[in-house]
């Protein structure tokens, strides 16, 4: 009987393992892909980056819009005060950081004209699920610099395709750094989520401005 147990509890653990590293390799595609396509997509519209802006984020989220959950980002970061917010202060906080995350984004691609970026091989013995699999890439500048970033992706249950729910960049948890920067606005603010949210686009416009100052100078 034992033995029946140790032979099952052995086969269940290394089918679990074989279904973790299938959805790794799943993941692991519409991540390469959509890099491929967005750097493709940065690539194509340079010259729009100073003319016409508008023009070059929307295409920029055509590419990512489909990937990226900023629906469940928006509520990671918010955290206890999204259920809080009203809908238009949570339509309004997402605009902002959908703005600021594909600004940010593109303009540190942009800097450089032969960064190379990597999706790395999904690692094997890894335990991946639906809800969180992990997904490592580098972008690596002409220098020689690395910065390694992990995508964390789930499987949306009701439009079937996996989507990004967070993102470490150089071991910085975004979603859980941004998520304080916002709870601390909230108090500095005694609980005012409609200041809150004004402080946060100021703090988002500002750092925009640095970026963008900074790859002007070459700083």
């Amino acid at each position: 009987m034992r033995a029946l147990l140790l032979l099952m509890t052995l086969l269940f653990s290394q089918l679990s393992l074989a279904a973790g590293e299938e959805l790794a390799e799943q993941a692991h595609e519409v991540v390469k892909r959509t890099t491929e396509e967005l750097l493709d997509t940065i690539n194509n519209n340079r010259n729009y980056y100073e003319s016409d802006k508008a023009k070059f984020f929307w295409e920029l989220e055509d590419v990512l819009g489909p990937m990226v959950d900023f629906k469940r980002l928006t509520r990671r970061i918010m955290g206890k005060h999204y259920r809080k917010a009203s809908l238009d202060q949570r339509k309004r906080f997402a605009r902002a950081f959908k703005r600021s995350l594909l600004s940010s984004y593109a303009t540190g691609l942009i800097e450089f004209e032969d960064y190379d970026v990597r999706v790395l091989p999904p690692k094997t013995g890894v335990k991946n699920t639906l809800r969180n699999t992990l997904v490592d890439l580098e972008v690596v500048t002409p220098s020689g610099k690395v910065f390694p970033i992990t995508q964390s992706m789930y499987l949306h249950h009701r439009d079937r395709r996996w989507m990004a729910q967070n993102v470490i960049v150089n071991g910085i948890n975004v979603g859980k750094l941004f998520n304080e920067q916002f709870s601390q606005m909230v108090s500095q603010a005694d609980g005012n989520i409609g200041l809150a949210i004004d402080n946060w686009i100021d703090a988002l416009k500002q750092q925009g401005r640095k970026l963008r100052k900074k790859q002007q100078t070459g700083e």
